[in-house]
């Protein structure tokens, strides 16, 4: 079956090369990267690249609004106005409180709201002085009943804990505080202009982590590296690996005219275990992905939902197609890794041999990839061990082995050049190094229609290194508000909608997850970029500084 896969992708990979290559400008192949197959150089006409970065504006995006520095607001939390089972307590528990009492805001959906009048738009600091049953736990400042910014209890008894960078439009509002994960104890609560977010924390470096990267990997990461923190580029799954046909696509082009710049599929139907179940012989995922780079000009994103051995598959009542799942498969990594299950070990280097002649059609075609494999092998990091796919489930240690090793033999042995790897195991523990990962992502799903910028995933992101590194919102359900996730420094690199419900509800776009209007305003905003407003990539400067000293700019 795999013989005959591999014939089909090779036609059909002739044929868009044959297509494509005829000039840069109109999105044809460009230079030849390190992965060029001799296929190509029979069916193309390779010509130099003329290097164009497109009308793209990269002027630095600030958080600086003409708001009175002098501006505060004061009030005592009994002074708000209570929803839900929020009351009024004055038993002195939690330390000494101001005032006639505090609130109690302890079911979720229960809020407590402030009318108050802001001078300009701008940025604010929303401190308040509260307590809560635990630390850590995640609540959101509401303006007008919508979930703008979370943030996380910093006591259990009465302190400070600041939701930092609100974004306020000026006139009268409503500003609440809704609880979402736990009890909280509101005192007081006090607004002031927020400082300016320090725009250093997006320089990046354009080095890939491959040093043999090839052309194309280049310029579409230094893309993303000038991009970072002035634009957030739209994503986008799709359904059943549809590729750009799917329903997502179709809706979401349907109702706010724009289509997303990244298109995200799952090569989990052509690992081994899913072809020797039949899966993956009409799967046209490779082709899908040279036709949304090579004749769509867009960014493509692979994951990776990896089966695991075939003998290892349909344990506790589980499917075969549900063998990724730790709970359905008695695989172990690491016995796998140590020597003690070899006949693993065979089956797990099998998988990566077959994967990377996947991978390579991809490369032979000058195909950059954002490569997410491995993806959430922590699980949540709220609750520590609780891995739910089997490459996390025998713990960091045979994670971060298993990477390298994929990493080696990808990168090492097939000279996968085109491939951009992009970490997402959930917990900074987890972080295989800087020489391994170009960027860090996080899959992020939050309550539905909470629009907040998820700035708590954000910032976790950043424990994982000392360097300066992309960060992606890799996976979400509800989307996050731009304009208020531009505004507290959240500047995610790009989203990536996850398929299905997040998106769609009877084939139609749904509003569940994200409202209709947030939809329109996410892809019509200045500071998210869809398909269409993407430069050439296959000409975007390999160097930008090069570039524009070559222009005397």
């Amino acid at each position: 079956m795999r013989k005959s896969i591999k014939k089909t992708l090779a036609a059909c990979m002739a044929v868009i090369l044959a297509f494509t290559a005829v000039s840069c400008g109109k999105n044809s192949d460009s230079k030849s990267g390190s992965g060029s197959s001799s296929t190509a150089a029979t069916t193309t006409t390779t010509a130099p690249v003329v290097e164009d970065m497109g009308n793209i504006d990269l002027s630095e995006v600030t958080n600086d609004y003409d708001v009175p520095e002098d501006f505060k607001f004061e009030s005592e939390a009994e002074k708000g106005t209570l929803s839900g089972a929020a009351a009024v307590l004055d038993k002195n528990f939690l330390g000494e409180f101001s005032g006639d009492g505090f609130v109690s805001v302890g079911a979720e959906g229960d809020m407590i709201e402030f009318d108050v009048e802001i001078p300009a738009k701008g940025s604010y600091n929303i401190t308040m002085k509260m307590a809560a049953d635990a630390e850590g736990q995640s609540n959101l400042i509401t303006v007008d009943g919508e979930g703008l910014t979370a943030f996380k209890s910093s006591s259990t008894e009465f302190a400070d804990t600041v939701a930092e960078n609100v974004l306020i439009e000026e006139g009268k509002h409503k500003i609440g505080i809704r609880a979402d994960d736990g009890h909280i104890y509101i005192d007081s609560v006090t607004i002031t202009p927020a400082p300016a977010i320090d725009l250093s924390q997006y320089e990046v470096s354009n080095q890939l982590c491959n040093p043999n990267a090839s052309d194309e990997a280049k310029r579409l990461y230094n893309f993303l590296t000038d991009v970072y923190g002035k634009y957030v580029i739209s994503g986008q799954y799709s359904g059943d690996n549809e590729g750009k046909d799917s329903r997502e696509f179709l809706e979401i082009k349907k109702h706010t005219g724009k289509t997303p710049a990244i298109l995200g599929l799952d090569v989990l139907n052509l690992s081994n275990s899913a072809l020797s179940h039949g899966a993956g012989g009409g799967d046209m995922v490779p082709i899908q992905a040279m036709d949304w780079y090579n004749n769509e000009n867009g960014i493509v994103s692979l994951c990776w939902h990896w089966y695991a051995p075939e003998k290892n598959l349909e344990k506790n009542g589980g499917a075969w197609w549900q063998g990724f799942y730790s709970e359905y498969t008695d695989f172990d990594l690491a016995k796998a890794l140590n020597g003690e299950d070899p006949e693993g070990y065979d089956a797990i280097i099998a998988d990566l041999d077959h994967m990377a002649g996947v991978l390579k059609e991809l490369a032979d075609a000058n195909v950059p990839v954002l490569w997410r494999p491995l993806h959430e092998a922590a699980g949540d990091p709220k609750y520590p061990g609780n891995a739910w796919f089997w490459w996390g489930s025998a713990g960091k240690d045979a994670y971060i082995q298993l990477w390298k090793l994929m990493y080696d033999k990808f990168t090492n042995e097939y000279q996968l050049n085109n491939l951009i790897w992009v970490w997402n195991a959930q917990n900074p523990d987890w972080y295989p190094g800087d020489e391994y990962v170009d960027i860090l992502g996080y899959d992020c799903y939050p309550a539905e229609l909470d629009s907040s910028s998820q700035k708590e995933y954000y910032d976790l992101l950043k424990e994982a290194t000392s360097t300066n590194k992309i960060l992606a919102m890799t996976e979400n359900g509800s989307m996050f508000d731009p304009d208020a996730a531009f505004n507290d420094g959240t500047r995610w690199a790009w989203f990536s909608t996850w398929n299905g419900e997040f998106c769609l509800k009877d084939k139609q776009l749904s509003g569940q997850y994200t409202s209709l209007d947030q939809w329109n305003k996410i892809y019509n905003s200045e500071r998210v970029l869809t398909l269409d407003e993407l430069p050439d990539l296959k000409c975007y400067p390999m160097d930008t500084e090069k570039y524009l000293a070559e222009k005397g700019e």
